[in-house]
């Protein structure tokens, strides 16, 4: 049931693009070039909803950082954490959604290439089942695999890989979260060394027309990242004077406005009438809170006009 759901909308929707966009171009090349622009810009919504929250979620770093070392119980730090969240009116499961999104189309670009690039007669009946009962797209079969190095049916065992692991890995260093401990600051980095290791090996095995998708859906993302959001550690404008910094939501950023007024409160608000001892210091909480020495005084006061 869920293969044939996969089939009617996703695999064989595809095909047949990939097929028509081929033939009109006479190359095939071209057609996966067009097809990843299309695949791109059907997907664009996501993936700006997608980098909205990781450009949230980046410039609140430091608040989940600080709750991170006030709360030590793991239950407790991530209710805090939620509970911010959703003060901020952020999902953290929307910084993974375009990418959710990519692999049922990467697994569906593989059955496109496997049997539109083969070379196998299994792979034109397989092919033959699969396309429109169109006159035009019937007679466009069988493609023309060739383009620049590669054939787009075969595996490429040197430059693609390198390419796809490159851009993998420039890709992920501009859209990763700033990490908040040591310790995810160490995951980060793995993470950063052993995806696009695993992408380029996963390559020599493919279908080069699936690598040069993603060499290219990588290229688009970048260029993506870089304008809407900035290029994180990867970050030419900030090389030119032109940095640029991650926007706070509304909520968020009215909060932290809040605290930093707070927190300059503690450091150098006095009244007039008070000492160094008598000032505002902020609670665990982020609140005002007044000192001892005040409450102090004021306690005296009372007690003084009581007995007058």
């Amino acid at each position: 049931m869920i293969g044939e759901i996969f089939n009617t909308f996703l695999i064989h929707p595809i095909t047949n693009l990939f097929i028509l966009l081929a033939s009109v171009t006479g190359n095939a090349g071209i057609g996966v070039i067009l097809l990843t622009l299309i695949i791109r810009v059907v997907t664009t919504p996501l993936t700006l909803k997608q980098m909205k929250s990781t450009r949230a979620m980046a410039a609140m770093s430091p608040r989940i950082a600080e709750i991170q070392k006030r709360y030590k119980d793991p239950k407790r730090r991530s209710e805090e954490q939620m509970k911010l969240y959703k003060e901020a009116g952020l999902n953290p499961i929307g910084c993974f959604s375009s990418m959710l999104l990519q692999f049922p189309i990467l697994i569906a670009l593989f059955q496109v290439f496997r049997t539109a690039m083969g070379e196998a007669p299994e792979s034109l009946i397989k092919l033959s089942e699969r396309l429109y009962a169109w006159d035009y797209l019937r007679s466009a079969v069988p493609l023309n695999a060739n383009f620049l190095w590669l054939h787009l049916g075969r595996p490429d065992p040197l430059i693609l890989p390198i390419l796809v692991a490159g851009t993998t890995y420039v890709l992920q260093k501009m859209t990763m979260l700033p990490a908040t401990d040591e310790r995810q600051k160490a995951q980060n980095s793995m993470m950063n060394l052993m995806m696009p290791l695993i992408f380029g090996w996963i390559t020599i095995t493919l279908p080069s027309g699936l690598g040069l998708y993603y060499v290219l859906s990588n290229l688009i993302g970048m260029f993506m990242q870089y304008a809407y959001v900035g290029g994180g550690p990867i970050n030419l404008k900030a090389i030119v004077g032109l940095s640029q910094e991650p926007v706070l939501p509304k909520a968020v950023a009215a909060r932290q406005a809040q605290i930093d007024s707070m927190k300059k409160v503690g450091r150098d608000g006095k009244d007039e009438d008070d000492d160094s001892d008598g000032a505002v210091t902020s609670s665990a909480e982020g609140a005002p809170s007044e000192s001892a020495a005040r409450r102090r005084r004021r306690y005296t006061s009372g007690k003084r006009r009581g007995r007058r």
